[in-house]
């Protein structure tokens, strides 16, 4: 279970967030380790929601017909005081 860093850049940023944090090199490690993996799952959550949001746009697209504009599809979906029909 050994990890061995050979960089020097990233010992001495262990080093001097250890001690900024009075914390172990490993502890500063590991917490920022666990940042940048929470960072990435909300990425990762985000981009998977846009896509799904794009493909339902994609759908709802093909359901109009061509040449209807946004005001057609405001006036079926909207009555003359901007409600929802």
């Amino acid at each position: 279970m050994a990890l061995n860093i050979k960089n020097q850049e990233t010992c001495d940023l262990a080093r001097e967030v250890a001690q900024m944090t009075d914390d172990t090199m490993t502890g500063a490690i590991t917490i920022a380790l666990r940042q940048r993996r929470d960072q990435l799952k909300r990425e990762r959550g985000r981009e998977a929601l846009l896509r799904d949001i794009r493909a339902i746009a994609e759908r709802c697209s093909k359901l109009v017909e061509p040449g209807f504009t946004s005001a057609d599809i405001d006036d079926l979906l909207y009555d003359e005081y901007g409600i929802p029909k």
